[in-house]
């Protein structure tokens, strides 16, 4: 039997053309798609990040309810090795910082129970739980933070509390306390009579110093107004190029300046505004990976978002420093411009007058 032409099924193939079009259409998709992904993903780290420091917040009442004020920002040893003849003024050696002593209240009683109080955090006894890591003290958004990593042994090794060359694991946060708005040192000295001179410790103004803790009464801006915690992103060091900053800085254990503490004497976010040589000052700064600003907590309690752009007084884009401040012999800055939103959210008792749509 004879087939006709059209009678039956037949064969049929894409044409290269057709091929061409479906690529470039799922290409297409595609391209839409991953930033709408990668957007929902940083949403999703940013609010765990808010997540974060809200326990942070919850542990700093809960510790002011039982001892009556927040913690220390950073305390000088005590250890009998290390401390002197009039500890805490002849201590040279910075020991721990705020979130050790909030450790028991963000569920961390076996960590802190580890600890050996009494020496240095930074000994050799101590070794175990300093690279032990804490999610609570980790932005999702900062990957070098949360995890043990190599420290830095320069500053630790004329003490003897580390072996020149040794391999020493450290566990690196995300967040640090506020010190306020000035880049000042509130300990007392033995050249001041283990005195701290007036003018310093009223530019001590935030809610973690090294001079004497805080009671929320003194906290007379109001909590709402009053910043207590921001992010302190440790893998922006990275861009620096410095091996050594970038492994010194952010140990969530101790309380030096570069570790767990802050100052709004900078701008935020300054490794994207202020020259790479300004060094360690980045590491004293509050500062984020999440896009156009940064998570804070204020005495409430809230999180809250700081836009990069917030108010800040002018400054010096080589060194960060205000424009025209000159440091007094003392210690303390004179001749300062003319105060941003950015340095009154950290005061504790400014008398500045806020407004939360402005940040």
């Amino acid at each position: 039997m004879t087939r006709h032409p059209g009678s039956g099924p037949r064969d049929r193939a894409f044409t290269l053309i057709e091929v061409l079009v479906v690529i470039s259409i799922i290409s297409l998709l595609i391209a839409l798609l991953l930033p709408a992904v990668q957007a929902g993903r940083e949403a999703a780290r940013r609010a765990q990040c808010s997540n974060n420091i809200r326990q942070v917040g919850i542990a700093l009442h809960a510790y002011h309810d039982l001892f009556g004020s927040l913690p220390f920002g950073r305390i000088l040893t005590y250890d009998p090795r290390f401390a002197g003849t009039n500890p805490p003024c002849t201590s040279p050696i910075i020991d721990k910082g705020l979130f050790v002593m909030i450790l028991p209240h963000i569920e961390q009683s076996t960590l802190y129970n580890a600890i050996n109080q009494s020496l240095t955090i930074l000994g050799l006894e101590n070794r175990t739980i300093q690279s032990v890591a804490v999610g609570a003290y980790a932005c999702p958004s900062d990957p070098d933070s949360g995890q043990p990593r190599d420290g830095d042994l320069t500053e630790m090794v004329p003490y003897g509390l580390a072996i020149p060359g040794e391999h020493l694991l450290m566990s690196f946060t995300s967040y640090s306390g506020c010190f306020g708005s000035f880049d000042v040192d509130a300990i007392p000295r033995p050249n001041t009579g283990c005195k701290v001179p007036s003018d310093l410790l009223l530019q001590a103004n935030g809610c973690f110093g090294d001079a004497s803790p805080i009671r929320l009464a003194s906290v007379t801006d109001g909590m709402s107004s009053t910043m207590f915690v921001a992010e302190k992103a440790t893998t922006l060091l990275r861009r620096l190029n410095d091996v050594t900053l970038f492994q010194r800085y952010g140990w969530y254990f101790t309380g030096n300046w570069g570790d767990t503490l802050f100052t709004t004497f900078y701008p935020p976010n300054s490794i994207d505004r202020v020259a790479a040589v300004a060094g360690a000052t980045h590491a004293r700064v509050a500062s984020s990976l999440h896009p156009g600003g940064i998570n804070i907590l204020m005495g409430d309690g809230s999180a809250r978002f700081v836009k990069d752009t917030v108010q800040t007084w002018s400054f010096d884009p080589v060194t960060g420093i205000p424009l025209g401040a000159t440091r007094a012999a003392g210690g303390w800055w004179e001749n300062l411009p003319h105060s941003g939103i950015w340095q009154a959210l950290a005061t504790r008792s400014g008398g500045e007058v806020l407004d939360g749509s402005a940040y």
